[in-house]
């Protein structure tokens, strides 16, 4: 009889464990990665509408970048870090598509993408249209980005770009 209690007990407690186990998940939820990568798609059509409408250098890089990026260009010596030197580098790609150029930028992100609640990385490809006499052929930029949930929204904190298509 004593044996019988203890497994009846044992299998109460082993089936109170299962359902409670059961009721919860076992890994924290994540938002599905197409949720995630509707949001960067909307900050980055967000950010052509400020391009076309002509926002300046400074407005475009605290709408894109986080204030302690790290930008690494073709042909370039160094990375950069920081938004002041993000500035300055989103000042001179501006200032080589000519006057008015960015209105004709499309960002496309690119497949495969890595996703989480607070991370977002992907290539993405950067299409401007030709501006003559400054720009004369299509500008085509293929680049990495790794994007961050911060609190004014989702930011790029790592960049590598280079000329050419994927």
């Amino acid at each position: 009889m004593m044996g019988q209690l203890k497994l009846i007990i044992a299998a109460s407690i082993a089936s109170l464990t299962v359902i409670s186990l059961a009721s919860r998940p076992l890994f924290a939820a994540s938002p599905p990665v197409g949720d995630t990568r509707s949001q960067i798609a909307d900050a980055l059509h967000s950010l052509e509408a400020a391009l076309a409408r002509g926002d300046n250098a400074t407005q475009i890089s605290h709408m894109l970048y986080a204030n302690d990026d790290r930008l690494t260009g073709e042909g370039e010596t160094a990375s950069t870090r920081g938004m002041a030197d993000t500035i300055k580098d989103v000042q001179g790609w501006m200032d080589s598509l000519g006057p008015g150029g960015t209105k004709g930028c499309k960002y496309t992100v690119l497949d495969p993408v890595v996703s989480s609640a607070t991370t977002f990385s992907s290539f993405v490809l950067l299409r401007c249209k030709a501006n003559p006499p400054i720009l004369k052929d299509d500008q085509e930029l293929r680049m990495m980005y790794v994007w961050k949930k911060q609190a004014p929204g989702w930011r790029v904190v790592l960049e590598m770009y280079e000329s050419g298509k994927m």
